[in-house]
């Protein structure tokens, strides 16, 4: 196979100090890039953020350029007007076109001179169709598209959004899926390709139990957006049914807060439990491993995912896990073996579980563990990113 020397992510998201409130997607492509990088693979990375901002390390480049309706005032105005009137369809299809082609000068300029041996981009807003001109192999991962998000979950949706995806996918040739569940959506939605799955991976070193664990007894922790999508007012409903048995359990959120977060906060307060219910907010991963770390048990009550980092960043601090009973989550957990499995009302039986029986707890525990290092690292992530890098570049 031939080897790989240079590579190009195309994504509006990138974790570092000039973008720190980033989701997954931003997170992940820090991460691999990093980890391509220590391997001496010169990383290219191109992208648009509110801001321009450049990066310059050793094996690793980052170049993003301002967004284009954050330079162009009035295409995002008429960008927002137009999705709203059905006769303007074609027109507000055309401001993501004119998007598109922005990209894709400010991406020739960027690459001009530069021996790019194969693309990866991401799924949502179709951001590969500015890499459809460059003759190079290129592949989209599936981090969870508008188009998935919107058919699947319930989210709201941009039509202009639906429609690059749309584009981007009819062109595509590569596609990596993160799971099989992922797999199955987006076929549905978009046909069959050559679909390759490889699991999203994190970095076990990082994500490792602290040697003189501080944990909070009677603690339950909830990860993620404090949202209805992933499921925060269950895991409230789920504590008042633990609290009425264990006086001393308390329920810490870690997330950016929403709307949703006033409702549980009222509900909080009408159930006397303001001194028992922590929110912490959204930290940075230093700072979420610490909070984590001192949990007894962790919940995951989503309503939908592609994946489940959070969960496996969980899982890998050895700590025990209650999620929700859906598809993607059972490609990573086995009930009663490294994880427990619950419906909605049954969150609270088996929190109270764990916490009744720690010689379970720590089986779970341990499990969890082990079956991130086997399965979820990022040293196999990365190996095969590459391995399926050059098998299309071959």
């Amino acid at each position: 196979m031939k080897q790989i020397n240079n590579i190009l992510l195309i994504t509006k998201e990138f974790q570092s100090d000039f973008q720190k409130n980033v989701g997954g997607t931003g997170v992940f492509y820090k991460n691999l890039a990093e980890s391509l990088a220590d391997r001496e693979i010169n990383v290219l990375v191109f992208g648009s953020a509110k801001k321009p901002f450049d990066i310059q390390k050793k094996y690793l480049s980052v170049h993003f350029v301002k967004d284009y309706f954050k330079k162009y005032f009035l295409m995002e105005l008429l960008r927002s007007v137009t999705g709203k009137i059905s006769f303007l369809e074609k027109f507000h299809y055309k401001i993501y076109d004119l998007e598109a082609e922005y990209l894709k000068k400010e991406l020739s300029k960027f690459t001009a001179n530069k021996n790019i041996d194969v693309i990866e981009t991401h799924d949502w807003e179709g951001i590969s169709r500015i890499a459809e001109d460059l003759k190079i192999p290129y592949i989209i991962r599936c981090h969870g598209s508008w188009s998935v998000l919107s058919r699947f979950f319930g989210y709201g949706a941009a039509k202009g959004k639906i429609y690059c995806e749309k584009k981007a996918f009819d062109n595509a040739e590569n596609i990596i899926t993160v799971s099989q569940s992922n797999e199955k959506m987006v076929r549905e939605i978009f046909g069959n390709k050559d679909y390759n799955l490889i699991y999203n991976g994190i970095d076990t070193g990082l994500y490792k139990p602290p040697q003189n664990p501080e944990t909070i007894s009677k603690s339950i922790f909830f990860v993620g957006n404090v949202s209805t999508e992933k499921g925060a007012d269950t895991a409230l409903d789920a504590f008042i049914k633990v609290h009425e048995k264990e006086n001393e359990a308390t329920l810490h959120f870690i997330g950016k807060e929403t709307e949703l977060s006033e409702q549980l906060k009222r509900k909080i307060a009408e159930n006397q439990l303001e001194n028992n219910v922590i929110f912490y907010g959204k930290k940075n991963p230093d700072e979420v491993v610490k909070l984590l770390s001192k949990a007894e048990v962790i919940v995951f009550p989503s309503r939908g995912e592609t994946f489940g980092l959070a969960l496996i960043e969980a899982m890998a601090l050895e700590k025990p896990v209650v999620c929700a009973n859906l598809e993607v989550f059972s490609e990573i957990v086995s009930d009663g073996i490294n994880g427990l499995i619950a419906s909605e009302s049954e969150f609270s039986e088996k929190v109270l579980e764990l916490f009744s029986d720690r010689n379970k707890a720590m089986h779970l525990s341990t499990n969890a563990r082990n079956t991130v290092v086997e399965k979820f690292s990022l040293k196999k992530m990365t190996d095969e990113t590459l391995s399926y890098y050059q098998k299309i570049n071959s």
